[in-house]
């Protein structure tokens, strides 16, 4: 790895020292940045995560990558940034990406404080010349440093700005020690403090300057000394410092040694967890996929350090030039999965102004992206073997999946819901191809995937429950929790976390209906507060005489299908451990094209029994541009469904008459039951969609999925009451609401639930085998419905009652024919 080193210090320029004031030394120096470090704490402790920066992963550029390539330092002229900002404001910009960062080369000597200025030679106009540019696109602007104080400053024991009586040999570590990988400055005393003048003082001018980032190299432990040989944390915690009150993102690099982590959390908004990802193949390539396979072993070691500030950084996404990245096509897709999977720092080293058709896609996917930007990093089932399958569990139903053939020959991988924590039957998205492929009860494989490739999918549960380990990146836990793993005791995943101090909490945001807390009891563990959305529920005892494993010690269904928080706080006993967490998502709500309530305007027909597999096997369609569907929900959220098709072209989409999206129903083969709209966090209330023809031949409306904040019970709530002889059927794999039923087979075998609310429906699975339900409201016959169908079909609303009056009501359902009456779940409108 020697030539890395030996070729990111051949970037810096031999300049003259030419410090302000009369004091002029003819000294022909090697560039250097000018800081250091030493292992003492500053007195003030800066906390990264409070900065309010890196709430979610950079998006941007680095210079480094194209200086490798070229072999010199022209590309962090004036004139090339210049073009790599406008080429990012025209085709990155709308996506998300941000930051011009430069990298080492860039400064030009030293001014009479010790303080880096800019090279003349490339900024002939100045480097704030060049910064207002990329501000002036909306962009921000970073720069590179290392530890250390510049010998030449030292020599010529220049005074610290601002800091009288401060000079450069009251700062350097005696004897003289150096303070970075490449032994090019001296290790800086954080014990005086001049120290900290001095790094402020270096702050308060590249902030005048207007620079938004800081990249700081050669950081140890790490950048190849994973020893306190070498040590970098007092240069650390004195530039987060100096950094984080100006409100400058601050990124550590390369290669941090993870025994350290905790500490880079502390102080960093950033940190690279591996070696340069170029191959410094001059004039050749960027990277190759060794230095990309390189990254996955890594990834399952740093997932669970990621969060809102500070992020995991695999170095520059080189996926955007075609051959010039040095990777094959399924590699370069690969790389742009896994950086968006782990929630990394999402910044390319290409040359902007050459992006291939391919590249250019690969940035500007908004679904990856957002995979990216949710900032839930993946981590793999297993790596044992090459087909790996890497998940995040994002708290809403809903996972990222992604599957990846590391090998040199064409695998199958499968994903298997139980072992991400699923239960139940989901749907799969392939978010590179904006395709859904369907509803799969068990699992979903990707078939001869060919070397080196994968697959990036959206996982959504078809209601039921979605199991969250303790180690969850949406678990936050407050105080001096630690994980117990690899205990052999039979907890969830072999691991949990555990406290010993009093009022120590954990809090998880979760969108469903319900919520289980699950743990181990023991002589040794006692009081636990629960709180859900900020309000106590009570207390519950977690002692137990002997040890018992995967116990439920609080759980709540019934919940308004939205979001909500669990809380849980340690009061007694010796421990507080938590082993996992079961929360319950609601089904959508299907409408199909022809609900009453859908309203469409214009020439459009419908067409049934297609046999093609659309929702009901029917759809509505129209050939006439400008003609619109327009449906009104009580919900949270909505995705319109239809077919794909080469006849079909672009549908603007309004909610609440505001303008989204023009969405693309195009597909050079049919694909049935598309999501080609789909949006969430809506008020809890009344809105309305609307869809307008704009292009193609047709436009076809198959259904609507309504996120609605109604409550659904599933079939095992204690509120409903069984009266006869029914049983239970679990772990069915048909698709039933958290996969189970209960059914009889008696005649006038009845269940009865009370509800507070102002409408009911019955949902159950309708087959060959059932037959008609008498159901009552209140005591009063309602309706006889007919639960037979040809085929099984499940979650279906067999009866729905509407507009009662705000209060206590009671269901009640009597199977009267077929030979079996199956109940599913009940849903409440509040």
């Amino acid at each position: 790895m020697k030539v890395q080193y030996e070729a990111r210090n051949a970037a810096r320029l031999s300049v003259a020292f030419k410090p302000a004031g009369a004091i002029i030394l003819g000294l022909a120096l090697l560039l250097t940045a000018v800081f250091g470090g030493y292992g003492f704490l500053p007195p003030r402790v800066a906390e990264a995560a409070n900065n309010r920066l890196a709430l979610k992963p950079l998006m941007g550029w680095s210079s480094y990558s194209m200086q490798v390539y070229s072999g010199n330092g022209a590309w962090i002229t004036a004139a090339q940034i210049k073009a790599q900002s406008d080429a990012m404001h025209q085709k990155l910009q709308s996506h998300g990406y941000e930051y011009i960062n430069v990298d080492a080369g860039w400064n030009g000597g030293l001014d009479g404080y010790g303080r880096p200025v800019p090279s003349t030679t490339l900024y002939p106009n100045g480097l704030t010349d060049v910064i207002n540019y990329v501000h002036a696109n909306g962009q921000k602007f970073g720069l590179y440093f290392i530890p250390g104080l510049s010998p030449q400053a030292y020599d010529a024991d220049l005074p610290i700005y601002g800091a009288p009586g401060c000079s450069m040999q009251d700062i350097a570590v005696q004897p003289l020690t150096t303070a970075d990988y490449w032994g090019l400055d001296y290790k800086i005393n954080f014990g005086n403090a001049c120290a900290q003048k001095y790094i402020d003082s270096i702050a308060d001018l590249i902030d005048s300057w207007g620079v938004d980032f800081v990249k700081f190299d050669s950081v140890t432990p790490g950048s190849g000394h994973n020893d306190t040989s070498i040590d970098a944390r007092g240069d650390v915690a004195a530039w987060s410092q100096a950094l984080s009150s100006r409100g400058i993102w601050f990124e550590i690099s390369w290669a941090l040694d993870h025994n350290y982590v905790d500490y880079w959390k502390q102080y960093a908004n950033g940190w690279r967890v591996d070696w340069d990802v170029e191959c410094y193949c001059v004039n050749t390539t960027l990277t190759s996929w060794p230095n990309i396979a390189r990254l996955f072993p890594d990834a399952a070691v740093w997932w669970r350090d990621a969060g809102p500030g500070g992020w995991n950084d695999f170095d520059s996404l080189n996926v955007g030039n075609g051959a010039m990245d040095g990777l094959t096509q399924d590699e370069r897709q690969t790389a742009m999965s896994l950086w968006a999977m782990s929630s990394a720092q999402l910044y390319t080293g290409n040359d902007l102004t050459n992006l291939d058709a391919f590249g250019l896609s690969l940035l500007t996917n908004d679904e990856v992206i957002a995979v990216n930007q949710a900032g839930r990093p993946a981590h793999p089932v297993s790596t044992a073997s090459n087909q790996q399958v890497w998940y995040a569990n994002n708290g809403d139903g809903t996972y990222t999946v992604g599957l990846f053939n590391l090998g040199s020959s064409a695998a199958t991988v499968t994903v298997n819901w139980n072992d991400i924590g699923l239960n139940g039957a989901a749907a799969v998205r392939d978010l590179w191809s904006h395709n859904d492929l369907g509803s799969f009860n068990a699992g979903y494989s990707s078939v001869n995937l060919p070397p080196h490739a994968s697959r990036l999918l959206k996982v959504t549960a078809s209601g039921g429950s979605v199991t969250a380990n303790d180690d969850d990146t949406g678990v936050k836990y407050t105080g001096s929790w630690q994980r117990s793993y690899n205990r052999g005791l039979g907890d969830y995943q072999d691991d949990v976390h555990f406290t010993q101090a009093n009022n120590d909490s954990f809090e998880y945001t979760f969108q469903g209906t319900g919520i289980d807390l699950i743990t181990e009891k023991s002589p040794d563990q006692g009081n636990v507060d629960i709180y859900l959305d900020n309000v106590l529920k009570g207390t519950v005892s977690t002692y137990n005489s002997v040890r018992q494993l995967q116990q439920t010690v609080y759980s709540v269904s019934g919940l308004t299908n939205g979001t909500h928080t669990l809380k849980a706080v340690k009061k007694s006993g010796s421990y507080m451990l938590l082993d996992k967490l079961r929360f319950f998502v609601a089904s959508p709500l299907a409408v199909n094209d022809t609900d009453p309530g859908i309203s469409y305007s214009g020439a459009w027909s419908l067409n049934s029994a297609r046999g093609f597999g659309d929702y009901q096997d029917d759809v509505h369609f129209t050939q006439t541009n400008n003609d619109f569907v327009q449906y009104t929900f009580n919900g949270t959220g909505i995705d319109l469904v239809t077919e794909k098709d080469s006849a079909q072209g672009d549908v603007d989409i309004y909610i609440d008459n505001v303008f989204k999206q023009t969405v693309n129903t195009y597909s050079p083969s049919r694909l049935v039951q598309q999501t080609v709209y789909s949006i969430m966090g809506l008020t809890s209330g009344t809105h309305t969609i609307k869809a307008v023809k704009k292009s193609g031949t047709y436009m076809l409306i198959d259904q609507f999925k309504i996120k609605s904040p109604r409550i659904q019970y599933n079939d095992t709530d204690a509120g409903i009451v069984y009266t006869g002889s029914w049983s239970l059927n679990g772990n069915r794999g048909f698709g039933d609401y958290n996969n189970d039923v209960h059914f009889t087979q008696t005649n006038n075998d009845s269940l009865q639930f009370a509800f507070t609310g102002t409408g009911v429906e019955l949902i159950t699975e309708k087959d060959a085998s059932q037959g008609n339900v008498d159901i009552y409201i209140d005591n009063v016959l309602q309706a006889t419905v007919n639960t037979m169908s040809t085929t099984r079909q499940v979650n279906q609303v067999v009866y729905q009652a509407t507009g009662l009056t705000s209060g206590s009501h009671t269901l009640k359902a009597v199977k009267k024919s077929g030979t079996y009456m199956l109940l599913d779940s009940i849903r409440v409108t509040p």
